[in-house]
């Protein structure tokens, strides 16, 4: 029993069977076949090792089952089953096993990276195509400017001066109301489109000045009696002192505001054009 490989080898000289004959035909390697006829199993796996060996004994016209019983016990091993539909002849055996099957690794590999070098070119494609048309969003023809800070309007919104109130505008109405919060005063603007105004701290003279869209800006505190001069009040909010002063909001022509702070108090001012 111990030479079953000498009598498989025996069986295929006497039919007069070359081993390239069989190794063209069930595309095993010669020197696996050469193997398999002088019993060095060790190095075939075993899997492998009785694929070859059934196909071979099939080729020779010999008893692939027998053949493989004898193999389970020269090797010491139980029989592992094999597929009964499994065709050696329409697989790629050897070359198929050892080096096709690495090809095919590296291939899929080689996709792999195809494919995440491809997305990487998309991403970057993707964001210098955004980069040009931010660019373009705001360019100098742009009516806004990008900064540290976020883009701010450009467009230039005239200030309303104190000759140009008296010219063409009066008082449509006055009002005046208690705050309920002391000096120093802190005055917080808020403002929805850009929105020009003036500020007079006592009897230091206008500053001119201007609120972003979308913007906080924060006046620098006082104590002192002083007013604020804006051309609208259209999507502004103001607060003082953290209040919300709301009926100042969304006035469409100058509005004044004249703080004092003793008693704590408003006076506001709503100008409209002269007919």
């Amino acid at each position: 029993m111990a030479q079953f490989y000498k009598e498989l080898k025996k069986l295929r000289t006497s039919r007069g069977i070359s081993i390239e004959e069989i190794s063209d035909r069930t595309k095993i390697n010669i020197k696996y076949i050469k193997s398999i006829e002088s019993g060095d199993f060790i190095n075939i796996e075993t899997p492998y090792l009785r694929l070859f060996l059934r196909a071979y004994a099939d080729e020779i016209g010999g008893d692939s089952q027998r053949a493989l019983e004898q193999l389970d016990s020269f090797m010491g091993t139980n029989t592992i089953p094999l597929s009964p539909s499994f065709n050696l002849k329409n697989e790629n055996t050897e070359e198929f096993d050892f080096i096709n099957e690495s090809s095919s690794s590296n291939e899929n590999s080689n996709q792999q990276i195809r494919k995440d070098l491809l997305k990487t070119a998309i991403l970057i494609g993707v964001f210098i195509f955004s980069m040009i048309i931010l660019k373009k969003i705001f360019n100098g023809s742009s009516s806004v400017q990008l900064t540290e800070n976020g883009p701010i309007s450009k467009i230039k919104t005239l200030s309303i001066s104190e000759k140009d109130l008296g010219l063409n505008y009066i008082i449509d109405n006055e009002s005046e109301e208690i705050l309920l919060t002391n000096a120093p005063f802190i005055i917080k603007l808020r403002a929805l489109k850009k929105i020009n105004y003036s500020f007079k701290n006592d009897t230091l003279n206008h500053i001119s000045n201007f609120v972003h869209s979308n913007w906080d800006q924060n006046l620098d505190p006082f104590i002192n009696q002083s007013e604020l001069l804006f051309s609208t009040t259209i999507g502004l909010t103001l607060y003082i002192n953290g209040v919300n002063i709301q009926n100042i909001s969304d006035y469409e022509h100058p509005l004044r505001i004249i703080i004092k702070p003793s008693p704590p108090s408003m006076i506001i001012q709503r100008y409209k054009p002269i007919d």
